[in-house]
């Protein structure tokens, strides 16, 4: 690392340990807070860095029966919420309108936390969302359209995320978790910057950030993260955003940079971890921090979690 990483990752501590004290989460998904994939296998746009992989291993819920059953039995089995994914239609939304009866149903029988990744959404679509009982609303943000272009195959303009943030706090939603994905530019760093500009519209709940995970079968396979520009985002974010809760994604990279990402990153300060590694623990142990561990997203905000 040179000296000016080191000094980021430094005043990214500072800060954090200033607001929000030496702990940090560590946060499991699997059986305590499944993902759910609301489209099967199924995304029109078949994007360069996941060509439907992430989904594809995902339980799928088609229909508003089926996500229902599956809600009622992972509470049953001790769940503490669900993760509510899918691909996205061409316009680059998560068809998740089709569920909200169904939604409404399962937050009256359960006690489910309810996180959703939406896709864009207009003010309409949030406040849909808001009313049928959903805990909290994920949105990849890109902050380049040369890069939603590339990757996505659409083109997503920096006002388009803009305007669905906006809706999302117009409409009242709390937890607002927008995630930035580094590297998603065949590696390099690229949207980032601006997209914490974009998210700075509005003051989000919480931030997460992901790294591009080389995944077999995808064009992008074989491209790797450089885990100082994920931790140089990391970093920024904290400066930016000194009060927001931030947190690494489920996707940053695998093996050695992964873990090398966790180490620096509970250096920096990061609030939460999502299934962290065997460095994550080692280092925060090193540092005395207090480790908390919950099942659930990483998107789930601290007094949310239990």
């Amino acid at each position: 690392m040179n000296k000016e990483l080191n000094a980021l990752i430094a005043e990214a501590a500072l800060i954090s340990g200033k607001n929000f004290g030496r702990k940090i989460n560590f946060c499991h998904t699997g059986e305590g807070f499944p993902a759910i994939s609301l489209t099967g296998s199924k995304c029109s746009l078949s994007c360069k860095h996941c060509k439907r992989k992430l989904i594809e291993r995902l339980p799928s819920a088609t229909t508003p029966d089926e996500l229902k059953s599956a809600c009622l039995k992972a509470a049953s089995h001790g769940a503490t919420g669900v993760l509510l994914t899918g691909g996205c239609t061409s316009n680059a939304k998560v068809p998740i309108y089709d569920f909200l009866e169904a939604i409404k149903e399962i937050k009256k029988e359960t006690s489910l936390r309810i996180i959703a990744h939406t896709g864009v959404a207009d003010l309409k679509e949030a406040r849909q969302i808001k009313e049928a009982g959903i805990d909290g609303v994920c949105l990849d943000v890109v902050g380049s359209e040369e890069t939603t272009e590339e990757i996505y195959g659409i083109k997503i303009t920096p006002r388009m995320y803009e305007e669905t943030l906006i809706a999302f706090k117009r409409a009242g939603i709390k937890n607002i978790a927008p995630h930035v994905c580094v590297g998603l530019h065949y590696g390099r760093l690229h949207h980032e910057i601006k997209a914490l500009d974009i998210i700075s519209c509005i003051k989000p709940a919480s931030i997460v950030i992901t790294g591009l995970t080389d995944l077999e079968g995808t064009p992008l396979s074989g491209v790797k993260i450089n885990p100082s520009d994920f931790i140089r985002v990391l970093c920024l974010a904290r400066i930016k955003f000194p009060d927001t809760y931030i947190s690494l994604g489920c996707a940053r990279g695998k093996g050695e940079i992964r873990s090398e990402i966790d180490r620096m990153g509970v250096d920096a300060g990061v609030n939460g971890i999502a299934i962290p590694t065997r460095a994550a623990y080692e280092e925060a142990g090193r540092l005395g921090l207090e480790i908390c561990e919950y099942s659930a997203c990483c998107a789930v905000l601290p007094e949310q979690l239990r």
